[in-house]
């Protein structure tokens, strides 16, 4: 962890086990639930992050994944509220495995357990985009695994509605299409799948598709070659030389 966890927060009906994860804005904690009793994922924002547009936010991730969660290869949501101590939690079902950035830096995905992956998480945000909701973040650290080995796609924090002109400042630079790099960003339907077919690709060849090995691979690097290539480089592994990502949506 990058630093350590916040404190976990007092919650009734919840004991506390240990931390899952640190972020710039949220910890997530493992906890168990007394009734019924089963293992579950808390999401606690920060303190020094509450704001009223930063609660707001919350309180919208929520909502949002409360409305879609019923799909299988989306996480499921099952309360939200505010702590004793001011800060405002998700309780998520909790998915055990690796995600997927994790498994990718340690393992290459076979052809057909990156395409299985990559149907079932199509199907969510499917799911999604009919809802009128693009994610903007899809990327291989936001689709979580589940005990029964099922992709669960999370992060929902950044999410608008598909008629949204602007994109948020949340974006992550190696999935993310050229679109959102433009003077006046934006984002549409075609920019999640794009960013679908991006994380595909880094399941595929274990690095995001405009990374280069043995070169600089540093934010403004990576911007100017998704601005500037037409595609991805295609893939040293025969079966999968199909396999780009357009970098113009």
């Amino acid at each position: 962890m990058s630093r350590p966890p916040s404190p976990p927060p007092q919650l009734p009906g919840f004991r506390y086990l240990h931390p899952l994860g640190v972020g710039g804005f949220a910890d997530v904690f493992l906890y168990e639930q007394e009734m019924p009793r089963r293992e579950v994922a808390v999401k606690v924002l920060l303190a020094d992050r509450i704001s009223s547009t930063a609660a707001q936010e919350f309180a919208d991730e929520a909502n949002v994944m409360a409305m879609l969660s019923t799909h299988p290869a989306i996480v499921t949501i099952y309360q939200a509220g505010v702590a004793g101590d001011g800060r405002p939690y998700l309780v998520m079902e909790y998915c055990p495995r690796p995600n997927l950035q994790l498994r990718a830096r340690n393992e290459t995905f076979s052809i057909a357990e990156a395409l299985r992956v990559g149907v079932q998480v199509a199907g969510a945000v499917e799911t999604a985009h009919r809802a009128g909701v693009l994610h903007r973040d899809i990327k291989p650290a936001n689709i979580l695994v589940t005990e029964y080995n099922r992709p669960a796609l999370t992060d929902f924090g950044i999410a608008s509605t598909t008629n949204a002109a602007e994109e948020s400042a949340g974006l992550s630079i190696p999935w993310s299409p050229p679109e959102s790099f433009a003077d006046v960003p934006r984002s549409d339907p075609r920019s999640d799948v794009y960013q679908l077919g991006a994380t595909v690709y880094s399941l595929l060849a274990g690095r995001s598709p405009f990374e280069v090995a043995e070169q600089r691979n540093t934010a403004a690097e990576l911007i100017e070659r998704i601005m500037k290539s037409a595609t991805s480089p295609a893939l040293t592994n025969s079966d999968a030389d199909f396999f780009v990502v357009h970098a113009k949506s």
